[in-house]
């Protein structure tokens, strides 16, 4: 059985160099500095230990939590009581879905023949692979951040910041990280008569696309979209996960006309990209619903209202559809050519 726990907090064991009694100095500072250069090539040292980090989870259980790996064992994973990490509650694993084994200077992971397929970085892997730290990878539905630094308390933490952060699935911001920008956006708008203005967008027909091909190509095309839709969003726009299929782009100095811009490119990219899932061409559309902060809103969440409803209408209309809602609560808005 692996040397293995599980923390849900900090856990100091920092290690740090010391003197070795009869050694020459320059010695010693030579072998320390190869070692630095064996970290800076990602070459990982055998006596530090690895992190596992759970951060994406299809029922948000034990998000955060911390499995940490000796050098020598090895870990399986998988739904089975037997195995060192076991996740009865996720279906779409198998008994025993994969492995990590700490041998020499380096971790690797190993699907064991799982129905669904074990990830590194989005890609399949085919027999062991070399886990890098920061490496993210993925048994089924569920994901996980490898770390193997010096100072893993530091990595540590930065991983848990961007748990509380951003989302696990799509790796953009979540609500709470919306929460927070969107409360400070608000109040500086007001306060300077800045314009601002709010993207909602879901996609349409998301539960018959889980239906149909299973929820992990599901988490796959919210995965795209996120994707798609970072590359359109500027620096200072917050691009968000506030939903199952629903995400929010916050956009400071940007009054109506620009956000329903922004918009339209966004519902003409998610829907003219082929969204491909192994073998199977899947067809993606979404709705979007656009507001602009207007003197009577007193609230972010009246800003969020406004926007829900122009989703709502352009959902109503037929989907696949840019609604725009303005301050005095009149709709407007484009339609996708032959849309229905």
């Amino acid at each position: 059985m692996p040397q293995l726990r599980c923390l849900l907090g900090f856990h100091a064991n920092q290690g740090h160099a010391a003197a070795v009694p009869g050694r020459d100095p320059a010695d010693q500072a030579a072998a320390a500095n190869r070692d630095q250069q064996r970290i800076e090539r990602g070459t990982v040292l055998a006596e530090s230990e690895a992190d596992v980090i759970l951060i994406a989870h299809p029922e948000s259980q034990r998000l955060g939590s911390r499995y940490r790996l000796s050098p020598g064992t090895v870990l399986e994973i998988g739904r089975s009581p037997l195995v060192g990490l076991s996740l009865p509650e996720v279906m779409s694993i198998s008994r025993k879905h994969a492995r990590l084994r700490y041998a020499g200077p380096v971790v690797t992971v190993e699907d064991l023949g799982s129905t669904n397929g074990t990830f590194v970085n989005g890609h399949p892997i085919q027999g062991r692979t070399v886990l890098k730290s920061g490496d993210r990878f993925q048994t089924a539905a569920v994901h996980f951040k490898f770390l193997h630094e010096q100072d893993v308390e530091s990595a540590y933490h930065l991983a848990i910041y961007d748990l509380v952060a951003r989302d696990g699935l799509t790796e953009i911001f979540n609500k709470r990280k919306y929460e927070e920008e969107v409360q400070r956006e608000f109040a500086r708008a007001v306060r300077h008569h800045r314009p601002l203005s709010l993207i909602l967008f879901d996609l349409d027909e998301f539960k018959q696309i889980n239906d149909s091909y299973g929820h992990l190509c599901g988490d796959f095309v919210l995965k795209q979209v996120a994707s798609l839709a970072r590359d359109l969003t500027r620096p200072e726009e917050v691009l968000a996960r506030v939903g199952g299929d629903e995400f929010a782009i916050l956009a400071p100095e940007t009054g109506i006309h620009g956000a329903e811009t922004l918009a339209l490119k966004l519902r003409d990219r998610i829907e003219g990209f082929e969204h491909r899932y192994g073998d199977v061409k899947i067809a993606v559309r979404c709705s979007c619903g656009v507001a602009e902060l207007a003197p009577e809103m007193i609230s972010p969440q009246d800003l969020y209202q406004a926007a829900d409803a122009a989703l709502l209408v352009a959902k109503r209309s037929g989907r696949n559809r840019v609604k725009v809602r303005s301050g005095s609560h009149r709709a407007t808005g484009a339609a996708a050519a032959g849309g229905s």
